[in-house]
């Protein structure tokens, strides 16, 4: 049996339509315990335990901090793990209209700044990414094996 669909993302879905009439696509992926939501296949905002938490960065986050939204955290072996880039949905934006758009305009270009970003470095040359045949791997582990024999022969000095 499937589960229910989150009445909270059904909201932010009917809430985001004339957003993604301008934009494109907006559109929801459970994840986890909750889901997320994604514009342009990238994740702008999750929605976890009947909270919604919207991407931000450096250019966005004080404007949501000054709403007092608050990191999106979990318990993981007794800690609270906080994820920064993920902060609550100002209060003002849960009455949903325009100021949700506005918000969640925000969250998408957050969102495109830091995939953006990643694209943008450079990546690794196949040089250093080639994988290691076993005559590497075993010269390896026979210089691993001298520079221990070493070690043990100058402790006994």
């Amino acid at each position: 049996m499937a589960a229910a669909p989150d009445p909270l993302i059904a909201w932010l879905l009917d809430e985001l339509r004339p957003l993604a009439a301008q934009i494109g696509e907006i559109r929801a992926r459970r994840m986890f315990s909750g889901a997320a939501l994604y514009y342009d296949d990238i994740v702008f905002a999750l929605v976890i335990r009947g909270t919604s938490y919207l991407r931000v960065d450096d250019l966005t986050r004080a404007r949501f901090l000054a709403e007092k939204s608050v990191p999106f955290s979990y318990e993981r072996n007794g800690r609270t793990i906080s994820m920064t880039g993920y902060l609550s949905t100002p209060a003002e934006a849960l009455d949903g209209g325009q100021p949700l758009r506005d918000w969640a305009r925000l969250a998408i270009e957050a969102a495109l700044r830091e995939a953006n970003a990643k694209a943008a470095k450079p990546r690794r040359t196949a040089a250093k990414k080639a994988p290691k045949t076993t005559a590497t791997k075993k010269a390896a582990a026979k210089t691993v094996t001298a520079k221990t024999t070493a070690t043990k022969k100058t402790a006994k000095r």
